[in-house]
């Protein structure tokens, strides 16, 4: 299996408009945003899981991807006033756990483009 380095990101999600804006903004900062489907988690240096829908299965993602991936940069993302589910995603290993609209700032940051940089 090739593995996916850099620029790349992965995301766990089955809302359209969260991969549709990801994926846009890692590539107009010459990234790649690799889509999720099912449990399968490429190998890249971040992977992002939404917590919006579907949650008991993603937090048992979460707790799998630790367990196997201990290096891996986890980063489950829901609405600011779900702290409960906060808690739970970062007791099972999730890295950090931010609100949906700091999503693309973080990827592009966790995958080291500088936010800041023209695109």
């Amino acid at each position: 299996m090739v593995s996916m380095r850099g620029k790349s990101v992965a995301l766990v999600t089955d809302d359209l408009m969260f991969a549709s804006q990801l994926q846009t903004a890692m590539k107009r900062a010459r990234g790649s945003c690799a889509l999720v489907v099912g449990d399968e988690v490429p190998h890249t240096r971040v992977v992002f899981i939404d917590l919006n829908q579907d949650e008991e299965r993603r937090l048992e993602l979460i707790a799998s991807l630790r367990h196997e991936r201990p290096g891996l940069e986890i980063v489950g993302f829901c609405h600011h006033g779900a702290r409960a589910l906060r808690r739970r995603a970062l007791d099972l290993g999730a890295t950090r756990v931010i609100n949906n609209g700091a999503l693309q700032s973080v990827a592009l940051l966790l995958s080291g483009i500088n936010v800041g940089e023209r695109l």
